[in-house]
């Protein structure tokens, strides 16, 4: 078991709740949690992909890898690396399918 995970946090169950949210009483707030560097990253790369063919690819590597760190870490931005997973695959489908109807076309 890792530093900073929960015991009880598995597959099975849902997260544990933030004890600073749990437990923070009148007049007290709680920071949002941090936006995921990762998934912005990946949704530019998603964006990018449209334009040249490798960074569809990156999108789709750095968007898995920011959906991991964001379960992992408890940060937002899990529909931004969704979206970038989903639109990086779909660009870079459409790259694949250009590129081989052009070399079997040639």
């Amino acid at each position: 078991m890792s530093v900073g995970t929960s015991p009880y946090d598995n597959a099975y169950t849902l997260p544990m709740p933030d004890p600073a949210v749990t437990f923070a009483g009148p007049g007290y707030f709680t920071p949002q949690p941090k936006s995921s560097a990762a998934a912005m990253v990946a949704f530019l790369c998603a964006l990018l992909g449209i334009i040249t063919f490798i960074p569809s690819l990156a999108a789709v590597i750095v968007g898995i890898i920011a959906l991991r760190q964001i379960a992992r870490n408890r940060l937002r931005g899990r529909g931004l690396a969704e979206a970038a997973v989903a639109l990086g695959a779909l660009v870079l489908l459409s790259w694949s399918a250009m590129l081989a109807a052009f070399f079997l076309i040639t």
